[in-house]
């Protein structure tokens, strides 16, 4: 079972009513989420306005990762922390999910140690076909 109060804790996030209602409907979601999508679970709990502001606070302390998918809109998921966060989306249904950052084995942080800066963020993004999509 997840605390959702320690994870907003680790961010250094008091855990609101309102911030546990989205980090709860992020986790629920299952696969990264638009706004719209989060509030058509949360319907009448949370507006707009107060959904967005907490998205970006939740984005500004790594307890969610922010992202584009291709859309219009952005997606969020939960970032448990994670640095590096990648996702795939299939171009033929736009199904969009989190791969574990652990899949890419040394790689990534092999590259990242090569370049000039410090990297604090990376957004990584696969697109291609779904299992579902080809027919298995």
């Amino acid at each position: 079972m997840i605390d959702w109060k320690d994870m907003l804790a680790r961010g250094g996030l008091a855990a609101t009513e309102k911030r546990l209602l989205v980090v709860h409907a992020l986790a629920e979601a299952g696969a990264p989420a638009t706004p719209q999508e989060l509030l058509a679970v949360l319907g009448a709990k949370l507006n707009r306005v107060t959904l967005y502001r907490i998205l970006d606070l939740l984005v500004e302390h790594r307890v969610a990762a922010r992202h584009n998918a291709g859309e219009r809109a952005f997606r969020y998921c939960l970032s448990a922390g994670h640095e590096h966060h990648a996702h795939f989306t299939c171009s033929r249904c736009g199904h969009t999910e989190c791969l574990d950052s652990g899949q890419f084995g040394d790689g990534l942080s092999a590259l990242l140690s090569h370049l000039p800066m410090r990297v604090d963020t990376a957004e990584i993004r696969f697109g291609g076909v779904c299992r579902g999509c080809q027919g298995g």
